[in-house]
């Protein structure tokens, strides 16, 4: 359906016509997927944070006001969403830690922790040496993301890779436009350390912002 967001949730709320639902979903799925994915950094929660966006969306459309930004009150539940998987997994270690189990800790959190990375591959067709250049740089490019705090990556995530303003990124996370201000930049400044070494190996700056 070639029909705006606004009117897409409006028609849903006045028919109650899941096909105007499901055009919302397939309209953002893949982004929602792809912020969750560097957020949590695993595949699976990020396809479980898609899932539970979606659903708290659907419970909570009747709250959503037509002249806001459907795209920042959807990202706002998925910020949610993931904050609650990163707390789980912090609650979930701290157990770990204290088990009874001296064992389960180590395999368990290598695998929680495993470098779970989507490639996004453009529809192109390059030599083999060139993709296997690209994915390392994609891989390389996820992994120092995952490095970075978690309030700083996700700023970073919604300005630089979905292109949110200040201040849709504020309503988000719940900050000041300040705030989000100092984070996207200490956190461009720890990722542009974390990837120098990477690309000074290979004669390439990384962008500077």
């Amino acid at each position: 359906m070639d029909l705006s967001d606004e009117a897409l949730i409006q028609n849903f709320r006045q028919t109650k016509d899941p096909a105007y639902f499901k055009s919302v979903v397939r309209r953002y799925e893949n982004r929602v997927y792809s912020a969750a994915l560097r957020i949590v950094g695993t595949a699976e929660e990020a396809e479980e944070v898609v899932q539970d966006t979606f659903m708290k969306m659907h419970q909570n459309i009747a709250s959503f006001k037509l002249r806001s930004s459907l795209a920042a009150w959807l990202f706002r539940i998925m910020h949610n969403v993931c904050m609650d998987k990163l707390r789980s997994r912090q609650r979930r270690k701290v157990f770990q830690m204290w088990s009874f189990d001296p064992s389960s800790a180590g395999s368990r959190e290598a695998g929680e922790e495993g470098m779970h990375v989507a490639v996004n591959v453009a529809d192109t067709s390059p030599n083999p040496s060139e993709q296997l250049a690209a994915n390392e740089q994609e891989e390389v490019i996820e992994r120092s993301l995952r490095a970075l705090p978690e309030a700083q990556r996700t700023v970073v995530v919604l300005h630089d890779l979905e292109g949110f303003s200040y201040q849709e990124i504020a309503e988000i996370v719940g900050g000041s436009i300040g705030t989000v201000r100092s984070r996207l930049h200490y956190g461009r400044l720890k990722l542009r350390e974390l990837l120098e070494p990477y690309f000074e190996s290979r004669d390439i700056a990384p962008a500077s912002r």
